[in-house]
């Protein structure tokens, strides 16, 4: 294994206060639920991201906006427990940290109800753009827009590699954001979302080949994930099948796997490997009940990988 990256990874994007319930099954009318269990944590897609490179060891911080609240208390508690870099979390007076109640069915499937307060300013003047030709890698996400695009601009201007996980959003904005990072992970509905095509492997040929990354992916879920890269043979594509697991809890899965993926190139693993390995990592996720808390070390990820092969 290669000596780990003392550069920090820049994650910036989503940040929420997740109260998780797990619950038998989740109604389709008016009802009163009573979970099995509960759980509150820091959450949101950048956030949980954060929080995997960090349990995976690697260098991470978390460049977003909270609300100067209690809950963003919370927030900040939670995550600095994770070993997550937070001193370039922004509290906005007067504004209520995002917040999220999800219901986790028996079979891990969720329903997400999440909020997120207007007046949490969106102005990215703030942030400390002259860091980044530090980084290692850059994340972003497509809850901050305005931050997004000033990180992968500089990203871009310093020769760091970005990497956007291209979740669903206003297609408006999906296009744009896509032109403007190297790695461009989506998830299946955002990338159906800009196809003519239904099938994710044609879909995915179809946005790619329109763009200037070097790598556009998209995930499926317990499926894996299909790779295209541009230095590879024109419209091929390359298929990363999952392990096989029992689901207890989906959530987080993508983050957990875009995460792993940033952990990856930070640390100059190859494609292949780094995209297994984000599979793995999905995988033990969803293992676990409590979202991204399921997210696993990086000694776990190598011993499931070793026993799938």
């Amino acid at each position: 294994m290669k000596m780990m990256n003392q550069k920090p990874v820049i994650c910036l994007g989503c940040a929420f206060w997740d109260t998780i319930f797990k619950v038998d099954q989740i109604p389709g009318h008016g009802a009163k639920v009573l979970p099995e269990r509960a759980v509150q944590a820091a959450s949101g897609m950048a956030t949980a991201a954060a929080a995997t490179i960090a349990r995976l060891g690697g260098h991470v911080e978390l460049w977003a906006r909270i609300g100067d609240d209690p809950t963003g208390d919370s927030f900040l508690r939670d995550l600095s427990r994770e070993a997550v870099c937070i001193n370039r979390i922004r509290r906005i007076p007067g504004a209520r940290t995002a917040f999220s109640t999800i219901l986790v069915d028996s079979a891990g499937e969720r329903l997400v109800v999440p909020y997120t307060d207007p007046s949490l300013d969106p102005d990215p003047s703030w942030l400390p753009l002259h860091e980044v030709a530090e980084a290692a890698a850059v994340l972003v996400d497509m809850r901050w827009l305005e931050g997004a695009k000033a990180l992968l601009a500089q990203a871009r201007r310093h020769g760091v590699p970005s990497i956007l996980d291209a979740d669903v959003a206003p297609p408006e904005a999906l296009r744009e954001m896509i032109g403007l990072a190297d790695h461009v992970l989506f998830s299946e509905p955002a990338l159906l979302s800009l196809a003519t095509s239904t099938s994710p492997r044609e879909a995915l040929i179809e946005v790619a080949t329109d763009l200037g990354a070097g790598v556009v992916g998209v995930t499926l879920g317990s499926a894996g994930a299909l790779i295209w890269q541009r230095q590879a043979v024109e419209g091929s594509i390359s298929a990363f099948p999952s392990i096989p697991i029992r689901a207890v809890d989906t959530l987080n899965a993508g983050d957990v796997w875009h995460g792993t993926y940033a952990y990856g190139i930070a640390n100059n693993w190859d494609l292949s490997q780094t995209v297994q390995m984000a599979n793995v990592a999905a995988a033990i996720k969803c293992e676990h009940f409590g979202g991204r808390l399921g997210s696993p070390r990086l000694s776990e990820v190598f011993g499931r990988s070793r026993a799938a092969t």
